[in-house]
Formats: C-alpha cells, structure tokens, sequence
C-alpha cells in the first residue's frame, strides 16, 4: 500500500507523522546529496496531503511548509537546526487534541521564527497604482 492509498484511510494527523518522519530524515542529512531523496518524498506527501485532505487544519500548517521548501528549491539552504525545529513544532501539533485557526496561524508565525519563508510565491505591487510615470 503506498502512501496515497493510505490517505484515504488516516487523518492529517496520521499523515503529518509521515511527513516527521521525512523531516527527522532530511535533518539529520542536510546538506548531503541524499537528502534529496528525503526532500522528494516529504514534498510529495504534502501534496497528497493538500489534494486528499484541503480543508484539513493541519494541511494548512503543511502547505506553508511546502511552499518554504518547494519555491526555487530552498529545501537545499535550510539547515539540520531548522528541520529539527519544524520537527518540534508538527509533534507539538499532533499531541494537541484539537487544532483551531489560533494553533494554525501560531503554527506558520513559528515556521517563520525559524527561518521559513511561508509566502515566497509573492506579488509585487505598484504603490501608485494610480499615478502615471510622469507625475512621479
């Protein structure tokens, strides 16, 4: 049974103990060619994750991370220290006996105290929407 089979039949609980697993991996090879393996694996597990469980609490916590790690493949510059944190942080999650709006928005301000950028996919706006080039 592979892991998309499983998903239809656990919670995001149950997947995102999957993807500690990746994450303990990847963090004990950061910066190894290896970790590569790991890395490919995590992602696609979140990506099951996001397409099997949207509405999930958890998948959004995941899909931050994600998104950290996916953008220009910064997975490679993140460090052992940092994995490991994500990795406290999703156990912390886990063991809560319900997760609401609160523990997720606490969840992704974390990922960012330790480094992870939530939001790369960022768009640039003109500040002077309004104003044509000549007047500026």
């Amino acid at each position: 049974m592979n892991i998309e089979q499983k998903v239809l039949e656990v919670s995001g609980v149950e997947i995102t103990k999957y993807i500690l697993i990746d994450l303990q991996k990847l963090s004990s090879c950061s910066g190894e060619p290896i970790a590569s393996v790991y890395a490919d694996n995590l992602l696609r597990t979140m990506r099951v994750m996001r397409d099997k469980l949207p509405f999930d609490p958890y998948t959004e916590v995941i899909m931050a991370l994600h998104d950290a790690l996916a953008y220009s493949n910064l997975w490679i510059d993140y460090n052992a220290s940092q994995y490991q944190g994500v990795c406290e942080l999703l156990t912390a999650l886990v063991n809560q006996e319900t997760i609401n709006n609160l523990s997720v928005e606490t969840a992704i301000l974390t990922l960012e105290n330790l480094g992870f950028d939530t939001l790369p996919f960022g768009v640039t706006l003109d500040e002077n929407p309004d104003m044509d080039e000549d007047e500026e």
